[in-house]
Formats: structure tokens, sequence, C-alpha cells
């Protein structure tokens, strides 16, 4: 037959199906790899909680239910809850979630309300509108956390400070270990738009602030395994210290900044030495000496080089404040001292 009249020859038909089998045999894969990671994550998962019951923490995930598929790795608990011997801690619904092709690092939702009771009488509960949190793992080691909470609340009372209600803006944490010392972790802290009635007293004005610490923690460990007064003296004992790279509080007109280190004396109380500048808080120590009179703010203008507040002709400018070198602050034997004087109706109590 001429070539010319020959019927054309047909497609093959592997070559048709060929895409849809390796697609379905891709499928099935990455199927089965969900499912392993899943049973390990959740072998690991009750692992640690095995671990975590065998040093005396139970932790409780109530309903606790996976999913997540096909690109996610999703844990979560109806409930949780934490008991200790000296402390019992209980949320609502917690939601961890990770990527299968990034399962060291999770993030967590969690809703509230947050209800701690600790011996031998504190209670506290905290809510918010928003909390989340991402933990980043490497090589099996905490490398990092972020914590961020959307209007939080707290509500509480203990034998030490007695009623606490402290609101916010916003409130963020961030934790990490040093690289090169396991045992030293760099903490961040920053509230914006807090309402805290003891600061009011302390600074004076009505106004909400806004508050930024660094620090530095020396002698750390992971998480607490030990009642709370037991890692409190061994972290003295082994000579932890806490260096204070920055506290800088902005309230209405006042301005504070800090710095300097602190740690624990014999008789369990802290000791501080701390630098810093003000603005606009010249009768700081008036509530302390129980000073009506205006002396008090005159005698710390006078430490800071200020004139008298009766010569004082400009009310202080709330756009522009002008700092001023703080006299050292030191806390010391349970004491408080502002430059050469001691602060008589200030004592510092034992932590435990």
């Amino acid at each position: 037959m001429p070539a010319e009249s020959r019927p054309p020859r047909r497609a093959s038909r592997v070559r048709l199906y060929l895409p849809l089998v390796l697609l379905a045999l891709l499928a099935i894969g990455w199927s089965a790899g969900w499912f392993v990671i899943r049973a390990r994550t959740l072998a690991g998962m009750d692992a640690w909680l095995a671990s975590e019951a065998a040093s005396g923490r139970q932790w409780t995930c109530r309903d606790r239910n996976a999913g997540g598929y096909p690109f996610r790795i999703e844990i979560s608990c109806g409930s949780l809850s934490f008991e200790r011997a000296d402390l019992t801690a209980s949320l609502g619904r917690v939601l961890a979630v990770s990527q299968v092709y990034r399962p060291g690092h999770i993030i967590i939702e969690a809703q509230g309300p947050l209800r701690v009771a600790a011996a031998p009488s504190t209670n506290v509960e905290a809510e918010w509108r928003l909390l989340q949190a991402s933990v980043i793992f490497g090589a099996g080691n905490f490398q990092r956390l972020a914590l961020v909470a959307e209007d939080p609340r707290l509500r509480g009372a203990s034998p030490e400070t007695g009623p606490l209600d402290l609101a916010a803006r916003r409130f963020e944490a961030h934790a990490r270990p040093d690289p090169a010392d396991a045992t030293t972790a760099d903490l961040a802290f920053s509230t914006e738009g807090a309402v805290l009635p003891g600061l009011d007293a302390l600074v004076g004005g009505n106004e909400p602030a806004d508050l930024d610490l660094v620090l530095r923690l020396t002698r750390a460990v992971d998480l607490p395994t030990r009642l709370v007064a037991s890692e409190l003296e061994g972290w003295r004992l082994a000579g932890g210290r806490l260096q204070i790279d920055r506290v800088r509080l902005v309230k209405g007109p006042r301005r504070v900044e800090l710095q300097g280190s602190a740690a624990l004396d014999e008789m369990h109380r802290p000791r501080a030495e701390l630098q810093g500048q003000v603005a606009g808080v010249e009768g700081l120590l008036g509530p302390f000496l129980g000073d009506r009179s205006g002396l008090a703010g005159n005698l710390l203008g006078a430490l800071l080089g200020q004139p008298p507040a009766a010569a004082t002709a400009q009310p202080l400018d709330p756009k522009a404040p002008r700092m001023k070198p703080l006299p050292p602050l030191r806390v010391e034997n349970g004491r408080l001292f502002v430059g050469p004087l001691q602060i008589p109706n200030v004592r510092i109590p034992a932590l435990y």
C-alpha cells in the first residue's frame, strides 16, 4: 500500500494517561506522607506528655483532634489544663498549626480565659480578644518564641500584691536562647495603652502607658521543673543575673528610661542597680515620703539639676519633654535608694 494512503497512527494511550497516573501516584504518596507525619506528631506529643507527667507536671488536652490535610498539621484541644504541686492553670480552646514542609515552625492560637491558681492563695484570670504565639525549633532545640495579645486584661489577687486589675491595648513578648550559651536567654516585652493603677500612683497621671523592656537572663532553664521557690533558689545559687538593657516608660508627658542589672540576695530579696533619665516626674518621691507640700518634688528636682517647681515659669511641654539624668537607683537589703536618699516608706519583700 502506498505510504500516502496508510491511515494515521493513533496517539499512544500511555502518553495520554501517564500524567494522570503520575498525578495520582503523587497524591497517594503525599497522602501517605501526611499520615506518617501526623502519626509521628501525635506520638511525639504523647511521649512529651508522659515525660512531663513523670516530672510532676500534668498536661491535659481535652477533646484532642488532629487534622489539616493536605498541607498542614493541626492539633487542637477543646481545652488545655496544667497542674503542678504548687500551681494549676487552664485555657480554653488551643490550636497549634505547622506546615508539612516546615514542621519546626508552630503557630498557636488560644482562647481564654486563662485561670491560674498558685499556692497559697494567689488567683489570676486573664482574657483577651486575640492571642497568638509563634514557636520555632531547630535541630530539636527551641530557637525563638513570639507572643502577641490584643486587648488583654488581667484580674486577680495575691497576699503579696493585693487586688490586681491590669489592661492594655496590645502586649508582646519575645524570647530566644543565646546561640553561644544555652543557659542565657534574651527577653523582650512591650505593652501599648496599658492601664496600670499602681503605676498611676507611682509616676502620676492617669494616662495609658507604653512600656518596653529588653532583658538578658543568665543561668536560665527552658521550663521550671520544680516548685517556683526551688527554681529561684537554684538560679540564685548558680549566680543568675538579670541584665536590664532597657526599660522605657512613656505615660503622657512623663518619660522614664532605665538600664542596669538585678539579682537575688541571701534573704531572697531583689537586689538591683539602675541608671537612667526621666522627664515630667519631678514629684516622683512625694507618694513615698507622704509629702503633699511639693518638698519631695523640689528635692528630686534638685538632684536632677532642676529649679524648684514654684520657680518654673512654663509647664512641661508634653510633645518634647526634656530628659534629665536620674540619680543612681539601688534596691538593697529590701530598701530603695535614689542617689544618697533612702525612701523610708518602701520595703521590698522576699520573693520566696
